[in-house]
């Protein structure tokens, strides 16, 4: 056998081992970022870094043992480690499901590997593994970019999409500065918000502050945070992230992980804000996590008009794309955005698994939907916030 051969022949047939406690998943950590800074499945992988993923597994270890657990499949060639899929095993609907590690408060599903060929036989060797282990009911990886070596190998192990949703991002990369990226919008959209701008300053003393001290940032973090949450009990909104109990200690905790960079963006005067936004940096992209705006200066648009503000900081620091994500709103399109298709995709391995996952996931959450949206508004908010209480 060739040297060549020899080597896909052990590509072809890595051994897989779980990682299911916390102190053997922090031994992994710097061959864990040398993989994922590869970026072999895709570009947007902050939500795979050991940062990250270190942060959300901690505060899971600690606010929900009893629905909680690490899982994290790892491939080996002999000895070296060459392959890592963040993954947890989490408890609902009465069913134990495979879900991303920080799940659901991430946004990407990602596989870090060597390189891209490896990660179609990783994904198949690391499912037979978990059929036979026997300690799932099934496999649900919500927020799968369509086209990436990871949804390519799940779609090929028999996996069923039950969502999607685009995700928009902005590519940075043209434009050597912010006035040239400014002169890159459309005009009329220019002189709208000049405009609107303008009538703001004259009327508010605001300013524009942009934070990346964890201690500075704090504040900021959770005032949006808490905006967002009325934005929604407003609305008759909600979303599996804010519905989960740990998320609040998810965000509280940001400024004191070790790992994790922070960028804060505050609109507004110094006892009220008009907008805000925050998010990570992380491998010369920012991922806009959390977003709110103040409902009384809706009529300036501040959600569009501090969009531009933080597209412009982003090329000041030399920030290659920014990660908007869903949903893909106008106000986001309007930047030069563009969209990828993200997918939930799921696979039973049992009765109860594919109960949960086909029944569940692919009829019961839509049909909940499509009734929520027919329900009269009041009636609807009275739902959405009885259920963020919970």
């Amino acid at each position: 056998m060739t040297h060549e051969l020899a080597a896909s022949h052990l590509l072809a047939t890595p051994r897989v081992e779980f990682v299911t406690e916390f102190s053997a998943f922090e031994s992994l950590a710097a061959k864990w970022e040398s993989l994922n800074r590869k970026q072999s499945d895709h570009g947007a992988c902050f939500f795979q870094s050991y940062a990250w993923s270190r942060h959300v597994a901690s505060v899971r270890k600690l606010g929900s043992p009893e629905r909680y657990r690490l899982l994290i499949a790892t491939l080996w060639r002999e000895k070296e480690l060459v392959g890592i899929w963040p993954l947890s095993l989490q408890r609902g609907q009465g069913v134990w499901i495979v879900r991303n590690l920080d799940d659901p408060f991430g946004q990407f599903a990602g596989f870090l590997s060597e390189n891209r060929t490896t990660i179609a036989c990783g994904v198949k060797a690391i499912l037979d593994a978990l059929r036979a282990k026997g300690v799932a009911d099934g496999v649900l990886i919500d927020a799968v970019t369509a086209g990436t070596p990871l949804h390519e190998a799940l779609m090929r192990a028999g996996a069923r999409a039950i969502g999607a949703q685009p995700t928009v991002y902005v590519d940075l990369r043209p434009y050597a500065s912010a006035e040239e990226f400014r002169r890159s919008i459309n005009s009329k959209t220019r002189k709208n918000l000049r405009n609107l701008h303008n009538r703001l300053v004259r009327v508010h003393p605001v300013e524009h502050v942009i934070s990346s001290d964890p201690i500075e940032s704090a504040p900021m973090m959770q005032e949006t945070f808490a905006a967002r949450l009325q934005w929604m009990h407003r609305k008759g909104k909600t979303s599996p992230a804010f519905r989960d109990a740990d998320f609040a200690n998810v965000v509280a905790g940001l400024g004191s992980a070790k790992g994790v960079e922070l960028l804060c963006f505050r609109f507004g005067t110094e006892k009220h804000f008009v907008s805000a936004q925050w998010g990570f940096i992380y491998a010369g992209r920012y991922y806009a996590y959390i977003s709110a705006k103040n409902p009384a200066y809706d009529e300036f648009s501040p959600g569009r008009m501090q969009l531009g503000m933080v597209l412009e900081a982003c090329v000041e620091r030399g920030i290659e794309v920014a990660e908007l994500m869903p949903p893909a709103s106008d106000y986001k399109l309007g930047w030069n955005g563009c969209t990828r298709e993200l997918e939930a995709l799921a696979i039973p391995f049992s009765l109860k698994g594919r109960f949960a996952l086909n029944l569940l996931a692919g009829w019961a959450v839509p049909q909940a939907r499509k009734l929520s949206r027919a329900l009269p508004e009041f009636l609807r908010k009275q739902l959405v916030r009885r259920i963020n209480r919970s």
